[in-house]
């Protein structure tokens, strides 16, 4: 479990609203701010919300080294080329919102791999003494 890339909550949501036909436009909540102006949260914004939250963890499971960490960085490299063939090739795919969950799950790999070099480096230079 703890090898399952946690941006495919996000992605699976995201997949959800464009199958489903409501799309990443529909307003979820509505709220009038104290300067009069409209604040709107549309179901795209809220995935990406959700999808910023989930990276931060997932950047931080990168901090831990272990059997499943190699394992970890594999899935998201996964994930990252499946979204990156499917904002290029599927029409429902082609918004904003899709693609910047594709360059999350960019960001996820490249911090993933580069964290883990950094504590691998770490734990071999305190083997060593």
């Amino acid at each position: 479990m703890k090898s399952i890339p946690l941006l495919l909550i996000p992605a699976v949501l995201l997949h959800v609203l464009l199958m489903g036909g409501s799309g990443v436009d529909a307003a979820w909540l509505t709220l009038t701010l104290p300067s009069g102006t409209e604040f709107s949260l549309t179901s795209g914004t809220a995935v990406l919300a959700i999808a910023l939250a989930t990276l931060f963890v997932e950047v931080f499971k990168a901090t831990f080294t272990g059997q499943g960490s190699l394992i970890d960085h594999m899935l998201s490299l996964l994930l990252f080329i499946v979204l990156l063939l499917e904002f290029l090739l599927w029409p429902a795919a082609g918004n904003t919102t899709f693609a910047l969950l594709t360059l999350m799950a960019l960001v996820d790999v490249v911090a993933g791999f580069a964290v883990g070099m950094a504590v691998a480096r770490r734990d071999v230079g305190i083997m060593r003494g």
